[in-house]
């Protein structure tokens, strides 16, 4: 049986899907030179495409925990924490570039939507994980 759409959560892969576009895209922008020039990329440009896709790994992580205990809950929340916190580091890096680099604006603003799109998807699969587990452990 379905559910009706304005009755349906948000699900979790859509986080998922939503933390991968964001780490492409910032793939994509980092190897632009246009954006940043190569010999920043070993000071500042690694670090940020290591934030974006350690977002999409610990989303995945999170994920993959089937929650049968409160040993499970804990781990599963963890990384949603870790990715969560990870999404605030990219962002300070991000303002970082925009600063020293002068990205495009454009560029920037959808950046950040997604950036923080992810961060709001997070919080809310967090919020639904504390409801639905609260009776555990």
């Amino acid at each position: 049986m379905s559910v009706v759409k304005s009755k349906r959560g948000e699900g979790q892969l859509l986080v998922i899907a939503k933390a991968n576009e964001l780490a492409t895209y910032t793939i994509k922008i980092c190897s632009n030179e246009k954006n940043f020039p190569k010999h920043y990329r070993w000071c500042i440009t690694s670090k940020i495409v290591d934030a974006a896709i350690e977002i999409s790994n610990y989303a995945n992580m999170a994920n993959s925990v089937y929650v049968k205990d409160s040993a499970d809950y804990a781990i599963r929340k963890q990384y949603q924490t870790k990715a969560l916190a990870s999404t605030y580091s990219l962002l300070s890096m991000m303002d970082i570039s925009y600063r020293v680099f002068g990205i495009e604006s454009s560029r920037m603003e959808y950046w950040v939507k997604i950036t923080a799109e992810v961060q709001t998807m997070l919080r809310n699969w967090r919020k639904s994980d504390m409801e639905r587990y609260k009776n555990m452990g």
